[in-house]
């Protein structure tokens, strides 16, 4: 029955040790998504079109925009992980995207500051300047961030000392009003690796413009500045780069004119902005920009004032020498991010090195290294999706994830080896196998598991049952036609091998076109079932075949399989007209139902743009309680929707886990969104902020001691943490961990080794930075917004175009690989009619689902995964079907509806035992999942009924369409033979 057994045991062998290894030998063998690990995940656009058409780049640039991603990128990892300790993933996507994956062990909280205004501004103003202690202004980012002023948000794109520099006002909705001196700001909504990234890097030398400069172009200095000053009158928001490209549009060598904002040191050591300086391009060579340093390091001036320490590379050593020997007794001005920074005589001849100067605070001084050492953006990338999940709720994933794949696959097991004995043994092992080589493949090839991608293997353990059913009923059909049991096994691979290569072909053509246009952790569920696919048909088709095999070597006679469907003869062709009626009034209900709903309440933010928040509360809380005070936020953020977390509480004590979602719904400009979306976040925060989860610590002056709280996603030895304060200056401690809460430990201390009691939480905090326990643990801090969602509204369109593409592009392929395989078009046509069938009642069923409130149905985009997923698994059911009305229909003298009628009833117990193996392991995912807030729960629930509808069209869908278009097919060609006659 086998050819070279020796050969494929010792094939089966060595795939299983190199799978063992692969999981043994590395120290982490599996890459784990963030939506499993915890992290941040941030998807970025750059616009060359528009870069092009601006002239920020040239037309052989735009020609080479794949190199041009991977330089911006190449900069961009420079100056978020220089190090690589932060394990930052770096990924193109196309040749104007990229995205960004950074693990939950280098995220960083948002610094929290405050400071007042040190005078008046009016709605117009876009610069403004604080007062706050130098430690807490250090806390305000230098490459920008958003404020909260009263109740008006703005951002700003630059800090110089306490001048804070193009200022958007009246962001997220927010109105632009006139704030009074000694007003308070808060910083808010910072992300400092977004900050990074977004920051251009931009760094320019230029020469000062003099008086005695302009009298030769028929214009003076002040007629320029006016004009200049004017302009900027005219156009608050702008940038200067805009008025300077109209400049340079000019003839005549005022085009080599450029106009930045000086800022300096005052005597108390503020920078402030002095206004706009005048500056000269001068010659094409001279443009020297950060991509010519080969050195940038800290150092200080001859006053001891910190400063920056440059090297220029050999290429630019010339004409840098050429450029300052030229100008010698004029002012060099050295303009970063569009901001002279520093304005100082040239006195001689400047060669390679050089200082920039400028009485800088250190933490300026450091973000001009990191800027500089990472090279300069020529264009500024766009976020257009924003992702944060907690390594709380990863670990949580993780292990819900983790037993609904052991249960399932527990009852798989139980019922293949009761309903099949021995060969059901045979099953398990190979099942087991199966996921081995599954997991190995993974490893081996460090593919990302993500939390779909766990739903693919649970998926895989029910599916991986079914090659094994389609070979043992075709075996039991062998034996029932009085074959001996060798040739009824033999007989059992060799029919079923056809519908076990067919059904499994249609269901990888899916997933890989899955993978092809999805992203993120939808790509992650693709790569596992196309690689549980493979494992599972090598299985079936070799390893249960090989022993089976050597089982009737050792002289076994019988193989006994209980029977819980005999032979059936329905006559389903019969009943297709009142079936087909049941489903068209099904699917004009659903569908109609959930055409009429808003798309607010069936579009998850995937399709219409916004933000979604985790939160955590401090002690169980109502819903009504959570969704009052979020309806209290002034803006667009107030119309969010509140959802409980079933699995953190119960109504009648509360949760403790809600889900705030906030949908765009509208097409607003990038800056519109930024503000509304990521300063959402921050309004969250705020309105529930005596309600929330406190921490990561909340810590207080205690006379000359300090007390508090202190908060981690898992526990830790209370020990670990006392040892960890005393060896930092807290004196005598005491940690004891709160009753009832994980995790949470209160502490007090004698001493303190931070006065200011601000600044005291967020000191401790820092201790446990990059430290382990005696176990072996991170401390991970738990914070009370553990997730987040942000999707852009100009992303919106490309993710429905992408979730449509794939449907279409999947149905297309089917219907002609069938038409390959059958040689007619009508199986295609048959099979494509089931599955649309199957995708709108699946549609239907969640629209439902929503109203009665039963799970969040959204349509998201592992939701569409499921699609695919349904479509792959309806078309197995279906092909088994029509490959036995392929294989009955030359040698049965009927007619097609008796032939269909028949090979149903033939394959009905396989299909009926298919469908129920799957649907244990998928229903075993949806009741794990279920109210934890994970997309495995509406995940779930759509394979669920998908299933089912999928099992139920193979019967009453597809058949009786093969039949019309069969009887269509003939009656034509019947015309055409009598025209012709």
């Amino acid at each position: 029955m086998v050819e070279n057994l020796g050969r494929k045991v010792i094939l089966i062998v060595i795939l299983l040790l190199i799978s063992v290894l692969s999981m043994v030998l590395p120290e982490e063998p599996f890459r784990l998504g963030l939506d499993l690990q915890g992290g941040t995940r941030l998807v970025y656009k750059i616009d060359w079109d528009e870069a092009l058409a601006r002239g920020d780049i040239t037309q052989q640039q735009y020609d080479d925009k794949e190199g041009l991603l991977k330089e911006t990128i190449r900069i961009l990892r420079e100056r978020v992980d220089p190090t690589g300790v932060k394990e930052a993933g770096f990924a193109a996507q196309g040749s104007n995207r990229f995205v960004i994956e950074i693990p939950s062990t280098a995220s960083v909280e948002g610094a929290q500051a405050h400071g007042s205004l040190t005078k008046e501004i009016d709605a117009l103003q876009s610069a403004l300047t604080i007062d706050a202690p130098p430690e807490m202004l250090d806390l305000f980012p230098v490459t920008g961030g958003q404020l909260l002023i009263d109740s008006e948000r703005m951002g700003y794109e630059e800090r110089k000392g306490n001048l804070l520099m193009e200022v958007r006002r009246g962001i997220g909705g927010t109105t632009a009003a006139s704030h009074e001196a000694n007003t308070l700001v808060e910083l808010k909504g910072e992300d400092p690796i977004q900050s990074l990234i977004e920051n251009p890097g931009s760094m320019m030398f230029y020469i000062a413009a003099e008086a005695g400069d302009f009298p030769p172009f028929g214009t003076d200095q002040t007629t320029e500045v006016s004009k200049a000053n004017t302009w900027r009158e005219e156009n608050p928001d702008a940038d200067w780069t805009v008025y300077n490209k109209q400049l340079a549009a000019q003839t005549g060598e005022l085009a080599n004119l450029r106009f930045f904002n000086h800022v300096e040191a005052d005597k108390a050591g503020n920078r402030v902005d002095v206004g706009i300086k005048p500056l000269w391009k001068q010659k094409p060579e001279w443009t020297f920009t950060g991509d010519d340093l080969d050195g940038v390091n800290p150092t200080t001036d001859r006053m001891g004032y910190p400063a920056v320490a440059l090297h220029l590379n050999t290429a630019k050593e010339f004409y840098f020498s050429d450029f300052t020997g030229d100008n010698i007794d004029r002012g060099l001005a050295i303009v970063l991010n569009d901001v002279i920074v520093s304005l100082a005589n040239i006195r001689t001849t400047l060669g390679a090195d050089f200082i920039i100067e400028g009485q800088f605070t250190p933490p300026e001084v450091d973000e001009m290294v990191r800027v500089l050492r990472s090279g300069s953006l020529i264009v500024k990338p766009e976020l257009e999706q924003s992702e944060r999940v907690g390594a709380k709720l990863g670990d949580e994933f993780v292990k819900r994830g983790f037993y609904s794949m052991l249960v399932g696959l527990s009852l798989v097991l139980l019922f293949v080896m009761g309903y099949y004995r021995k060969l059901g043994m045979f099953a398990a092992v190979s099942l087991f196998c199966s996921l081995v080589m599954l997991m190995g493949g993974m490893a081996f090839l460090r593919a990302t598991l993500t939390l779909p991608g766990v739903a693919g293997i649970i998926l895989t353990v029910g599916m991986a049952v079914d090659a094994n059913i389609l070979i043992y009923e075709r075996i039991r059909e062998e034996l029932r036609r009085g074959r001996k049991l060798p040739q009824a096994c033999e007989n059992g691979f060799n029919r079923a091998l056809v519908t076990i290569i067919d059904a499994n072909v249609t269901t990888f053509i899916t997933a890989a076109i899955l993978y092809y246009v999805g992203t993120g952790p939808v790509r992650g569920f693709a790569i596992t079932l196309m690689i549980g696919i493979v494992t599972a048909v090598f299985a079936a088709l070799v390893i249960t075949r090989v022993m089976v095999h050597l089982t009737l070597a050792r002289g076994t006679e019988k193989l006994s399989m209980a029977q819980v469907i005999g032979e059936t003869h329905i006559p389903f062709m019969s009943k297709a007209k009142a079936a087909l009626a049941v489903s068209c009034l099904l699917i004009f209900g659903g569908v109609g139902l959930f055409l009429y709903l808003p798309e607010s309440q069936t579009m998850s933010i995937d399709f219409v743009g916004g933000l979604t928040v985790t939160a955590q509360t401090e002690e169980p809380q109502q819903v009504d309680t959570i969704r009052e005070r979020i309806g209290g936020i002034e803006g667009d953020m107030g119309s969010s929707d509140v959802v409980a977390l079933r699995s953190s509480g119960n109504a009648d004590d509360g949760y403790r886990a809600f889900r705030i979602t906030y949908k765009a719904m509208v097409d607003v400009t990038v800056e519109q969104e930024a503000g509304t979306e990521k300063g959402g976040e921050d309004d969250i925060r705020d309105a529930l902020a005596d309600l929330l989860q406190k921490g990561p610590v909340d810590a207080r002056l205690d006379g000359a001691g300090a007390a508090g709280r202190v908060y981690f996603d898992e526990p830790h030895p209370p020990e670990d943490i006392q040892t960890l304060l005393v060896e930092n200056g807290y004196g005598e401690v005491t940690v004891n961990p709160v009753e009832d809460f994980l995790g949470v430990y209160d502490f007090t201390a004698s001493q303190s080794a931070e006065s200011n009691e601000e600044l005291l939480g967020p000191a401790i905090a820092n201790l446990f930075t990059s430290k382990k326990d005696s176990n072996g643990n991170n401390y991970r801090p738990s914070t009370p917004l553990p997730g987040a969602q942000i999707v852009g509204a100009q992303v919106v369109g490309e993710l429905r175009d992408s979730a449509i593409l794939a449907i279409l592009i999947s149905l297309f392929a089917i219907v002609m690989y069938i038409r390959v395989r059958f040689a007619e078009y009508s199986y295609g046509f048959a099979a494509v009619a089931a599955l649309v069938h199957d995708v709108l009642m699946t549609v239907g069923a969640l629209a439902v689902a929503n109203v009665l409130g039963i799970i969040e149905a959204e349509i998201t985009l592992p939701m569409i995964a499921a699609f695919l997923t349904i479509i792959g698994y309806s078309l197995n059911d279906t092909i088994v079907v029509f490959d036995r009305i392929r294989e009955n229909r030359p040698r049965l003298k009927m007619g097609l509806d008796e032939i269909l009628d028949t090979s149903i009833n033939q394959t009905l117990s396989r299909t009926l035992l298919t469908s129920m193996t799957t649907l244990v392991a998928v229903v075993t995912l949806f009741v794990f999942n279920y109210g934890v807030g994970s997309v495995l729960e509406g995940f779930g629930f759509a394979l669920c009924f998908g299933v089912i509808v999928g099992t139920y069209s193979s019967i009453f869908v597809a058949s009786p369409a093969l039949l019309f278009f069969e009887t269509w097919r003939d009656k034509r060609a019947a015309a055409a033979a009598a025209h012709s006659s």
